[in-house]
């Protein structure tokens, strides 16, 4: 859904949110893009009208056996004239493949995205690898990441079905151009999903896609563009 909550989708995904379609794990999520309630208030990029629904999304499938739902980035480009460059004004992914596409087969980044294996960014921080391993009050999360601007926060956001909470980390202390690694550990008693989010000193971010914890696991993300 490009446009969610807005425009001829007010009121959706939420008023489909028990559908069949909704819950079938074709229906894979949002999109984020600029304008999407941009608010210079807001310490992260689309913070109300994008980051709480992708959360809210996973809290409605938490107990369904279906895959999380994912925020993608997206554009739109009707036109484009000499000069323009769509990497550096617009969001992109980060997909996690084994090889680089030929023209006539696109299927590796299909079924990355289909996955969750990639990372969203508006471009100015990146994450190039990700692990979340062990259950219950022995959880981990294992991040490395890299950054422009001095960094604001990390963050590590969950939901347990019904509510969503988060563990907010302070990196003001870390310079600008930089690299550096997180272990966070986080207890997942009864958590249902969980997901990383890095935000700079001007909003701009990076996040993975939720992770489902009902079953023990050890999950890794990573890419290129």
């Amino acid at each position: 859904m490009p446009h969610p909550r807005s425009k001829g989708s007010t009121g959706y995904p939420d008023a489909v949110k028990d559908d069949a379609h909704f819950t079938h794990e074709n229906y894979r999520g949002i999109g984020f893009r600029w304008g999407m309630g941009l608010d210079g208030s807001e310490t992260r990029l689309c913070e109300y009208r994008c980051l709480a629904l992708l959360d809210d999304m996973n809290n409605w499938v938490a107990d369904r056996p279906t895959p999380p739902k994912f925020a993608f980035a997206i554009t739109e480009t009707y036109q484009k004239g000499p000069g323009d460059d769509i990497y550096a004004n617009n969001p992109v992914n980060y997909v996690k493949i084994d090889r680089v596409p030929t023209g006539d087969d696109w299927s590796p980044i299909v079924n990355a995205l289909k996955r969750g294996d990639y990372f969203w960014t508006s471009g100015e921080v990146l994450i190039p690898s990700l692990r979340v391993e062990g259950t219950g009050s022995a959880a981990d999360s294992d991040r490395g990441r890299r950054m422009d601007l001095p960094l604001e926060m990390v963050e590590v956001v969950w939901g347990d079905g019904q509510k969503t909470d988060r563990q907010v980390i302070p990196a003001t202390e870390l310079p600008a151009f930089g690299k550096h690694k997180f272990q966070i550990p986080f207890d997942a008693t009864g958590k249902k999903w969980v997901r990383f989010a890095v935000w700079d000193s001007a909003g701009n971010g990076a996040f993975v896609q939720p992770i489902k914890l009902t079953t023990p696991q050890t999950t890794t993300a990573g890419g290129q563009r």
